[in-house]
């Protein structure tokens, strides 16, 4: 009876070349011609730019098929050019040599000497998978080696983001030593668009509404090659590259962070900059990423305080009740936890907003009384005529006490017999502290946070209360009020109630951000100043001639 001929043949990934495949089925043939086998076209299974290890096998269809005629008994003589253009992962290695064992009617033959019928092949074929393993580990550790290597030298390692395009950088001789990338003029205007919108309290999906109702082109196809819409997670994930504010982080994009966490790794990052990619300042950046603009930093909301203040219980996000009535915030979390555990410490009670917004209009105006204004503005006109040299000492101080606590914890593990878990997560934040510390020393040295004097200059001849006390009376849309109190105001607490109407609000206020907004430039300081205030509010009484509520202010001692 005749025997019918199955090849494989392999490359894998785009670096290779494509006439790799056409060499393993000439050393097929060959093996073929030696052992008078005919060659049957409809039997060759080829794949194409795929890994061999575990994670590509199911985007093989040459090695699927391969499987399916196996099972299906259409061949019974199987040639390769190795063992490894089969497969590369250890387990699929084991599984093939069981079917080989199980399923004698399939004899594999290889162009380097292997073949199944002879005794002992499969310590020949074991050998030769665990050398194709170690051979794919040490390809992988060679690969990230370059990468890491083209990052240290300046260069780009992945395809460019939106708003880039892809500069080739040659020698004399023409051949490749790496690649930049180039802001995209037209794509980076729809980034920075992007980040304004957001940075105005903007919703995702209004956002990537309004991009399709103009017509704005994408970076991404879809599989049938057609220009896909703007959607909501499209605009997280550039709003969430950091990239965007001059900054690439190895080891930083959520694929890689989602598979070392399935696996069970720890992922060590390291950031490059890249001033020459920025696009928005990290104050946008910082800003348009925070939680702040939404409870669930993706949405928008639709009034002016949701997302804003948190339960001094719990820590959650107030949340706003129906407009019937009038508007109130409450704790969702503590009144859930009250009704369905019976846990009555909790923080139940409710707040007006209409109070809420009196209260941050007359918190800043405690914030911002003559005296703090002029001093605040002396310490910006210090910093128009200092050079840092204090700011830069200081961080040089905290690097080296950091760098000691790390010292210290190396040498408690070094002297440990056996490992202690807990003394390597202290010693992972200490080194990771030490590893911001001496990067924000570097930018320092570097001048990357260079006073922006047209900045401070326009702000120390501003006056903010002006502009603060019409904060709710301007005609701003509510996303974008409530983004501008979000910069006023990082930290709004409900405490709780002392009474009936006696509410207690601890606050932080940025007088910094109330210059920039007063004076439409970027922050300077970002420190922000904390007080604990009453809020109180005397009903409307017929009896005393109080025809209408009325609410107050006052700083709790």
């Amino acid at each position: 009876m005749s025997q019918r001929l199955a090849m494989l043949a392999r490359y894998s990934d785009n670096q290779q070349r494509g006439t790799s495949i056409e060499d393993q089925l000439r050393v097929c043939r060959e093996v073929a011609r030696r052992h008078g086998l005919a060659v049957d076209d409809a039997l060759i299974f080829v794949d194409f730019a795929i890994t061999g290890r575990a994670k590509g096998e199911a985007k093989r269809k040459g090695f699927q098929a391969l499987l399916k005629a196996w099972d299906a008994n259409e061949f019974s003589v199987l040639i390769v050019d190795e063992f490894s253009r089969i497969s590369r992962d250890g387990v699929t290695q084991a599984q093939l040599m069981r079917r080989l064992e199980d399923n004698q009617r399939v004899r594999m033959l290889t162009g380097n000497g292997v073949d199944t019928t002879r005794p002992n092949w499969q310590l020949q074929l074991g050998l030769e998978g665990l050398v194709s393993q170690q051979s794919g580990r040490d390809t992988k550790h060679r690969v990230v080696r370059g990468m890491v290597g083209q990052l240290e030298r300046g260069y780009m390692i992945a395809a460019p983001a939106y708003g880039y395009t892809l500069k080739r950088e040659l020698d004399a001789e023409g051949k490749h030593l790496g690649s930049h990338w180039v802001i995209d003029e037209p794509a980076a205007a729809v980034v920075r668009d992007i980040f304004a919108r957001r940075d105005h309290g903007q919703s995702m999906h209004q956002i990537a509404r309004d991009l399709n109702a103009a017509a704005v082109p994408t970076c991404h196809r879809d599989r049938k090659n057609e220009a896909e819409y703007w959607r909501p997670s499209r605009i997280r994930g550039i709003l969430s590259n950091p990239v965007y504010k001059g900054e690439f982080i190895w080891n930083g994009s959520s694929t890689i962070r989602a598979q070392a966490k399935k696996e069970g790794r720890s992922l060590e990052q390291s950031i490059y900059a890249r001033p020459e990619l920025r696009l928005v300042s990290d104050e946008v950046w910082a800003r348009c990423n925070a939680k702040t603009v939404s409870r669930s930093g993706y949405g928008g909301g639709k009034h002016a305080l949701g997302g804003l203040v948190t339960c001094g219980c719990c820590g959650a996000i107030l949340v706003l009740s129906c407009p019937a009535g009038g508007r109130s915030l409450y704790c969702a979390r503590c009144t859930l936890a009250k009704a369905a555990a019976g846990l009555s410490e909790r923080l139940t009670c409710t707040v007006a907003a209409a109070g809420v917004q009196v209260l941050l209009v007359e918190a800043a105006r405690f914030f911002l009384t003559d005296d703090f204004v002029v001093a605040f503005k002396v310490s910006l006109h210090a910093r128009l005529s200092g050079n840092g040299d204090a700011e830069l000492k200081s961080a040089r101080a905290e690097l080296v006490r950091l760098e000691r606590v790390q010292e210290r914890f190396s040498r408690l593990m070094a002297a440990s017999d056996e490992e202690d878990p807990v003394l390597i997560e202290r010693y992972e934040e200490a080194r990771g502290a030490a590893r911001l510390q001496k990067r924000l020393v570097e930018e320092l040295i570097a001048g990357a946070q260079a006073l922006d004097r047209a900045a401070i200059e326009a702000q120390l001849q501003i006056d903010p209360r002006a502009v603060l006390d019409k904060l709710f009376e301007a005609d701003l849309p509510p996303e974008h009020l409530r983004s501008v109190l979000a910069r006023l105001f990082p930290e709004i607490v409900f405490e709780g109630k002392q009474s009936r109407h006696r509410s207690i609000f601890r606050v932080q206020f940025a007088p910094g951000a109330a210059l920039a907004f007063a004076s439409a430039t970027s922050s300077v300081d970002n420190k922000p100043v904390e007080l604990r205030f009453v809020l109180r509010y005397s009903p409307a009484s017929h009896l005393c001639g109080i025809k209408e509520g009325k609410w107050r202010v006052e700083v709790l001692q």
